[in-house]
């Protein structure tokens, strides 16, 4: 049987800009992004709404990059 404060041991990752910390940190250590959820709720308990905003943001950026690059060449 749990005991009740085993469930309050785990911190909150439910900020926006905390979790776009969180990713940005596990994709620089080359974590596959399919696995970034997982790392991530083992530790804290995450939104995992505001997760996926934050990945598909990401995902987003390196395309706007290469978008701005083929505009000015």
């Amino acid at each position: 049987m749990r005991h009740p404060k085993e469930d309050s041991i785990k911190s909150r990752l439910t900020e926006r800009a905390q979790l776009m910390l969180a990713v940005a940190k596990m994709m620089e250590r080359g974590i596959p992004e399919e696995l970034i959820p997982v790392h991530l709720a083992r530790a804290f308990y995450v939104d995992m709404d505001e997760l996926n905003a934050v990945l598909d943001a990401m995902r987003a950026v390196p395309e706007r990059r290469a978008q701005r690059l083929r505009a000015v060449a």
